[in-house]
């Protein structure tokens, strides 16, 4: 994920390795329940609005303008279309579609409280970048809502009314039912208040049997819609729904806690390195490049990286590894891994001889020094012809040849460099064992 986000998304909560429709239900944030009253707004424009929204959730700052890196921001939005356009058509769409306000005080009408919040502040593309602001009233009821529901991205629908009702239903899931609602309410619930659905059997056969329909496969929740007639009358007045959940371990889908798609985006866009193409191809083929198969070829990837057998380019690996469906088996594991043992034995081994080998380097430079000390003492206290007969018998020493050879001078002229530090040195080791002998034969 972009480093240039202005937002941090869900960085306090473990990573999870899923996104978008595949995703796991995880992928999503705690929406106020006041979010959902939004009016005007196609299918995909909410679906933009619940992403900004995403985005601005987990950040308990206010900030003049948001950012996201734009292949993320695709990506959250469930499309690979570069279609510039129909981006920007979107955000039009969104800023002029609002959130209604109603709160009605029985006992005061002086108190009431109505009125429209714009969904969104100005947005636009820049530098790889989607860039979005958000009045300040909207980011507070974002970050800090008193009742809400937790909204999982995954569930992506085809139908503006199937998402208008599941929106709708949300407030109600731990209750297991909806008020009575009348018809009129529930036509503008669901921008069905043309003549078209006048009739309860096209409101119901056109709009809400499909949306609840769509409703059950995307978001595993059985909705079912319960009528009651007009007093004296066989007409429908009132609807109201019956929310349950299959009994297979999805009850607290709800709960569970904010993780953001983090980790996955970026270990592929920063660590591998893939591109738009990259991108677009992994998720037009989620059915078959489940996030368990991206885990895997990541895996085998790193290996070989490790085994010097990625020679160009890390991301082309990894797509290719990706497609084949290579993977390390548990076998593979287990030889790595002892492979990797011995190795780092043979490493240990080997610091220990360089360990070793530098010790007694060590100990023997200290020992050359302590007894070129003692020779340049000797030398110091002889006379001068003493001094220079042990001058002339250095320069026919042994040591003395391959020394001026390293220094490329004469052997002679080793009497003129006394103060370089090798001759110096050497020459002090030399007097020292002349001493040495000396005090031994006496």
């Amino acid at each position: 994920m972009s480093r240039q986000m202005a937002l941090a998304l869900f960085a306090d909560y473990s990573p999870t390795d899923r996104g978008v429709d595949d995703a796991p239900l995880d992928l999503g944030f705690r929406r106020n329940n006041a979010l959902i009253k939004i009016v005007d707004l196609s299918l995909a424009g909410r679906r933009m609005i619940d992403v900004a929204y995403f985005l601005a959730a987990e950040d308990i700052e206010l900030h003049k303008e948001y950012r996201v890196d734009l292949g993320l921001f695709r990506w959250l939005l469930n499309t690979t279309s570069r279609n510039q356009r129909h981006l920007a058509k979107i955000i039009r769409e969104a800023q002029k579609a609002a959130i209604e306000l109603n709160e009605i005080d029985p006992d005061n009408s002086a108190n009431d409280f109505y009125g429209a919040v714009p969904l969104l502040g100005p947005a636009f593309v820049r530098n790889g970048e989607f860039r979005f602001e958000l009045s300040e009233r909207l980011q507070l009821a974002i970050k800090n809502p008193t009742t809400f529901h937790f909204l999982s991205l995954r569930y992506v629908f085809n139908s503006v009314h199937s998402k208008i009702l599941f929106d709708r239903l949300q407030e109600y899931i731990d209750e297991g039912t909806t008020p009575w609602l009348d018809l009129q309410t529930l036509r503008a619930w669901m921008q069905c208040e043309t003549k078209t659905y006048d009739l309860w059997k096209h409101f119901r056969n056109k709009v809400l049997m499909p949306a609840t329909k769509e409703i059950k496969e995307v978001a595993k929740l059985n909705v079912e819609i319960v009528t009651m007639n007009v007093p004296g009358s066989k007409r429908v007045g009132q609807v109201r729904f019956a929310l349950t959940r299959p009994k297979d371990g999805t009850a607290n889908e709800q709960k569970i806690e904010l993780i953001v798609l983090r980790s996955l985006y970026e270990t592929l866009n920063t660590e591998f390195a893939l591109n738009q193409t990259n991108f677009n191809e992994i998720m037009s083929n989620r059915d078959v490049f489940t996030d368990e198969r991206i885990q895997q070829a990541i895996e085998y990837t790193r290996h070989n990286i490790e085994r010097g057998k990625v020679k160009l380019s890390a991301g082309g690996y990894l797509m290719k590894a990706l497609r084949e469906g290579y993977r390390l088996g548990t076998l593979d594991k287990q030889i790595h891994a002892r492979l990797a043992d011995e190795k780092a034995a043979k490493d240990d081994a080997s610091t220990s001889a360089e360990e070793r080998m530098a010790k007694t380097d060590a100990e023997s430079a200290q020992r050359n020094q302590q007894l070129a000390k003692l020779g340049w003492d000797a030398f110091d206290s002889l006379e001068s012809s003493a001094q220079a007969a042990a001058l002339s018998d250095f320069c026919k020493s042994p040591t003395a040849k391959p020394l001026a050879r390293k220094m490329g001078i004469e052997v002679a002229e080793l009497r003129e460099q006394l103060s370089n530090p090798a001759v110096r040195s050497s020459f002090g080791v030399f007097v020292a064992a002349r001493v040495h002998r000396a005090s031994k034969a006496g």
